[in-house]
């Protein structure tokens, strides 16, 4: 049986799982009625297996020293193995599938089959719950996201994926460096490539000098020894058109609103803690991938990651949404997702101990990963059921112990919790202080409105 080597990224990524942290993306979809199971199990068959065949693959150790792990088709592959059917004792509510979906996070995958898992959940409220679980190796979470999206219907042919030509230098970086990634001979034949190739080069360096020497993240509340266990919770839905008249009024992106409520939950929490902080740094991934492309068949992993820092000091909260604004404002023009991006490949091809030791270096300065996905902006259906709801949950890597993601779906923001249990065990004050902290920058931004 052939084996098809990984990507570096995907090798990397691969690698990276520890005891206290397992590489896996976690997202659920619900629905106010109950699913139809076998037109469900049909939808995984056809949207999954039939169009990306890395899902009859599973990953094989590289069998020979600083090689590659790679992929080969499971000849025992049963999709009923990947199934997993599961009824939420009484009450059937929030926290009932919450405890469930915490209970499936530290559990490891057998890697001699592909390392993924749909759980029919019965007995959610009125309705179901669908758990979708995927090693890293295989796509990072837009990717999944869209996978997922292809198993649903709806009457947007996008699905909620907007085209656009990014314009910003961070596109172009993008656009050249993975272009010269592939295309090296290309490259050198051509000098005008090779020049701007130069320029990226010496603009990655320089960042990447930055990005390494980064202090660590002091100790907090919010930073500390992890364990296996995790819990997860999600807010209600917040409304997008209040969202974007916020964003409006203060002329700053739907992202820099999250971002700055996000900022003022974490310095509340803090705060209580009594380990109160001006700032704090969060890794945030970066789709480097078009859109308003189809998905690759082998998926794989085409991301970059910012380290942003959130303005946790004392601000009102449109002070702290202005400082926001210049802070992702700095970002736009540096080459920093495609540095990190590129520093991936290079550990890909790396033993495992650079690997770990990188991966230590980085988490050690932040205390959480944030990610900001788009959603569908119109309803869809699974199985012929309308979803109520989408949310999903990033890993951390390292001692990262606090994973934030944000998602958009028919017209209102999700933002999913994974925590560690033994650093931050009362998730629900998290999210009380994400209401907070956006009903109080809705407030001060209607005052100054009617100033």
């Amino acid at each position: 049986m052939s084996t098809r080597a990984m990507s570096a990224v995907d090798h990397a990524w691969y690698r990276m799982d520890t005891p206290e942290n397992l590489m896996m993306v976690q997202a659920i979809m619900w629905t106010e009625t109950p699913l139809d199971w076998e037109k469900a199990r049909a939808a995984v068959a056809l949207g999954m297996l039939k169009r990306f065949g890395k899902f009859r693959q599973h990953p094989v150790p590289a069998s020979i020293p600083f090689g590659r792990a790679g992929w080969r088709e499971d000849t025992d592959f049963d999709l009923d193995r990947h199934l997993i059917r599961h009824r939420l004792p009484a009450p059937g509510d929030r926290e009932s599938l919450a405890a469930y979906i915490a209970t499936q996070i530290p559990q490891q995958l057998d890697p001699a089959h592909p390392m993924w898992q749909v759980h029919f959940i019965d007995g959610y409220g009125s309705g179901s719950a669908a758990l979708f679980r995927m090693h890293h190796s295989i796509a990072d979470g837009i990717t999944l996201t869209r996978v997922l999206l292809s198993l649903t219907s709806t009457e947007a042919d996008d699905a909620g994926f907007t085209p656009s030509v990014d314009r910003s230098l961070v596109g172009q970086v993008a656009a050249v460096t993975l272009d010269l990634a592939g295309e090296g001979l290309r490259t050198v034949r051509d000098p005008a490539r090779l020049a701007t190739g130069a320029v990226v080069a010496f603009r990655g360096v320089r960042r990447l000098v930055h990005l390494a020497t980064i202090p660590a993240k002091p100790a907090s509340a919010l930073s500390g020894a992890v364990g296996p266990q995790k819990r997860v919770t999600w807010t209600q839905p917040w409304p997008l058109p209040g969202i974007k008249r916020i964003s409006r009024a203060a002329g700053v992106t739907v992202n820099d609103v999250l971002l700055s409520v996000l900022a003022d939950a974490l310095s509340r929490y803090l705060t209580e803690e009594g380990t109160p902080l001006d700032i704090v740094r969060v890794m945030g991934p970066v789709n480097l991938r078009p859109l308003d492309q189809p998905l690759a068949s082998d998926l794989g992993n085409v991301f970059g990651e910012y380290v942003v820092t959130l303005p946790t000091g004392e601000f009102a909260p449109l002070a702290r949404l202005a400082r926001m604004r210049q802070i992702t404002e700095d970002l736009k023009d540096s080459p920093e997702a495609i540095v990190a991006y590129l520093t991936l490949v290079a550990i890909g091809w790396l033993p495992d101990q650079v690997e770990d030791m990188t991966t230590k270096l980085f988490s050690a300065k932040v205390i959480a990963t944030v990610s900001n996905v788009p959603g569908p902006r119109k309803p869809v259906t699974l199985a012929g059921t309308p979803v109520t709801g989408i949310i999903g949950w990033v890993p951390g890597a390292g001692d990262v112990g606090l994973g934030v993601s944000m998602f958009s779906y028919n017209d209102h923001v999700l933002i999913g919790l994974i925590a560690d249990a033994q650093l931050i065990p009362d998730l629900d004050r998290l999210t009380t202080h994400l209401a907070d902290s956006l009903a109080d920058l809705a407030a001060a931004t209607e005052v100054a409105a009617s100033d």
